[in-house]
């Protein structure tokens, strides 16, 4: 067993104390001479550091997750308080979540089959598994003739120019003025031909190039389910549809968790949780079946794991969470193939925060205290959370390599004509304008292939300076604290970033690289973004919250509005381009006819998509209902001032009931805090909750 870690704190301007990574919630003592310690109801300044040590030490604990409180309700004192506190909070996080996954159905419906990136290809990798093709090498993988038969109309038969080159414009008629084949007549992918590859000279299935792993849980899942294979086309690809929605369900909790542990308040830890909601490009990605959702999935759950060990983290049990969901991350998609950086720059930080806070005898010299903090540095657990990953995924990349002599080779063995529009003059600049914009207006509404339809430009734009005018305050943080608790907290904050930061220079690179082989704007793609989602959202958080000080429980309720426009606009969007007819503008009235048309194309009868659509308006009405409800009953938090504090006392007698607490220490009322403490592993997706009412082993 992990000998424990002995914990010191600091302060910052987050609301609450933060949860450690094993879902406790150290609390921060500031000792003044001649006064007594103060209570475990003391209410302390958020972010604590640990120092060097070797164990917790936790005066006072306050449950990690609300959620999790209602299992230990009955063997903790003031179960009534708690059921009230879990009432409150946690709904919250849940009717999120579900208007997440309402939102998923719905985009579901509203992209008719085959209209997800690179749909047909995904699902061919499916097909083709469960027919005993394997994994062909790059440029053998032909699609099956069972899926061409009906995508080719998307990809380069008659939807082509409406669907991909906004042929709309140019009189191509769009979804809304076409009669779909009749439901009853569409038949499975079996009797359209098969899984017989077509050789008709066009270019392979590039998709070989990624690793297996959701191509293979979605020919587990068909095969499970008796008769699928008998099923219409459609209908299977809905059921892959759902595979990939419930991948990327957890999103929203993962956003809280990660939140949570890396120190915000229950009500930014909200205001994350909802962020994915205010990216309608990232709603149409994860409706549709692809590997993103995978990616996104692992990236996040790292995101956890790693938000406590920038707090200091660094028990190996936590590397081993750490190494896996590496792994997963790994089997999905080359981007994460710069995660381990990620990794070690998070334990660095770790690292630092508990040497800066950490008492330094004095008189040791230079060469000493480099060689000490040399031996310091956390080399096991770091190499312990790498080296699994590397072990359970980088192994797919190695066989490549050894295979193809790149780590991700070229999926078609070959260069493909490009369709993508001219950019001239030939030149950087061109180039560069091009790229920035057209990756900023993709993340937020890549909703069509390519444009239109897409989002307003005044809501990309605002959306844009939201984000990173918000990330930037994150980053800055309050002047008031002191240095290493602002170069600490910037650090980890700039941690949580780095999956979007260098997937947008990944992008960046390969794109001027095709551009000056070209003179293309080739695969540049905002939603390759996306798998950076739970870190930005924690940032996004921590940044509204320092821009409201002293009004953290406003934060849910304006990302969900917020949401709620984004969404609003994208819907609109589509709805214009796709679900009306040429030369018919939108009204309310016009409602019932998109509602009508989208059902037409839909793999089940009209009323399934209404009763989707409705319980989406209801549950989203609901849901900003509910976060203005709590914005207006939770008390506005004072933001104290952000000092360093210093090493933890020697324990000492609690003080008498009602006596005031030390100087520095902000009260708290008894319902915001518990003496309830969880396993470490429940603050890690995936792990064990186990509840216990005192310290922890």
């Amino acid at each position: 067993m992990d000998e424990p870690e002995t914990t010191t704190t600091e302060s910052t301007d987050t609301a609450e104390p933060a949860v450690d990574a094993a879902g406790q919630t150290p609390v921060e003592i500031r000792p003044v001479p001649s006064q007594p310690r103060p209570s475990r109801e003391s209410r302390l300044p958020e972010h604590p550091s640990p120092a060097a040590g070797t164990g917790p030490v936790t005066p006072g604990i306050k449950s990690a997750a609300p959620g999790i409180e209602s299992a230990v309700a009955g063997t903790v004192g003031g179960g009534g308080r708690l059921a009230r506190r879990v009432r409150r909070g946690p709904l919250l996080l849940v009717l999120i979540t579900a208007v997440h996954l309402a939102m998923l159905l719905s985009y579901a419906f509203v992209y008719p089959t085959w209209t997800g990136y690179d749909e047909a290809q995904h699902v061919d990798m499916v097909y083709g598994l469960q027919h005993g093709a394997g994994w062909p090498a790059p440029g053998e993988k032909m699609i099956a003739t069972g899926v061409a038969a009906t995508s080719d109309d998307f990809d380069r038969g008659r939807y082509q120019d409406m669907f991909q080159a906004g042929g709309k414009r140019r009189g191509a008629a769009p979804f809304a003025e076409i009669d779909p084949t009749p439901r009853d007549q569409r038949r499975s992918f079996n009797a359209l031909g098969g899984p017989t590859p077509v050789d008709d000279g066009r270019l392979s299935n590039q998709m070989v190039q990624h690793p297996p792993l959701i191509y293979a849980a979605g020919a587990v899942l068909l095969r499970a389910l008796p008769g699928s294979g008998d099923w219409a086309y459609d209908q299977q690809v809905f059921v892959l549809r759902l595979l990939n929605i419930l991948v990327v369900a957890p999103l929203p909790l993962l956003a809280w968790l990660a939140a949570r542990r890396f120190g915000l308040g229950e009500p930014s830890a909200f205001a994350a949780a909802a962020l994915p909601l205010a990216i309608p490009g990232f709603t149409r990605v994860g409706a549709t079946f692809n590997n993103d959702g995978i990616l996104m999935l692992a990236t996040g759950g790292l995101t956890v794991v790693l938000a406590g060990v920038l707090r200091g983290d660094l028990r190996r049990r936590t590397a081993l969470w750490a190494g896996l969901w590496l792994g997963l991350a790994l089997l999905s998609k080359a981007f994460a193939l710069t995660l381990p950086v990620m990794i070690v720059a998070a334990y660095l930080v770790g690292w630092w925060r508990r040497r800066a806070f950490g008492a330094t005898a004095p008189g040791v010299p230079g060469w000493r205290r480099l060689r000490t903090a040399v031996a310091s540095l956390p080399w096991v657990p770091a190499v312990l959370a790498v080296g699994l990953g590397l072990a359970l995924g980088g192994w797919w990349w190695v066989r490549n390599y050894l295979l193809y002599d790149a780590v991700q080779p070229n999926g078609w063995a070959t260069n493909p004509p490009r369709r993508e529009p001219l950019l001239l003059p030939d030149s950087f600049l061109t180039w560069f304008w091009y790229f920035f914009r057209t990756m900023i207006s993709r993340f937020w509404g890549g909703l069509g292939m390519f444009e239109p339809p897409q989002l307003s430009p005044i809501a990309i734009v605002l959306a844009t300076v939201a984000v990173v005018g918000l990330s930037v305050t994150a980053i800055v943080g309050r002047r008031r604290a002191g240095r290493p608790e602002r170069w600490s907290l910037a650090a980890g904050v700039m941690v949580l970033l780095l999956p979007v930061a260098f997937a947008y220079l990944e992008v960046g690179q390969r794109s001027w690289a095709e551009y000056q082989q070209y003179t293309r704007g080739i695969a540049v793609q905002g939603r390759y973004l996306y798998l950076g989602l739970v870190g930005l959202g924690v940032v996004v958080a921590l940044g509204l919250r320092r821009a409201l000080p002293g009004r953290e429980r406003l934060a849910p309720l304006i990302l969900l509005v917020g949401a709620l426009l984004m969404q609003g606009a994208a819907l609109l969007a589509i709805c214009s381009y796709y679900w009306l007819p040429r030369r018919v503008s939108f009204t309310p009235a016009r409602i019932p006819d998109v509602v009508s048309a989208i059902g037409r194309w839909a793999p089940f009868p009209v009323g399934v998509t209404i009763i989707v659509f409705v319980l989406a308006a209801l549950l989203f009405a609901g849901t900003i209902a509910a976060a203005g409800v709590q914005a207006r009953r939770q008390p506005a938090v004072a933001a104290g001032p952000a000092t360093a504090a210093g090493p933890e006392p020697a324990a000492g007698p609690e003080p008498a009931a009602g006596a005031e607490p030390a100087a520095g220490a902000v009260p708290v009322t008894p319902a915001q805090s518990s003496a309830a403490t969880v396993d470490p592993a429940a603050a890690t997706p995936g792990g064990p909750v186990t509840a216990r009412s005192g310290a922890q082993d």
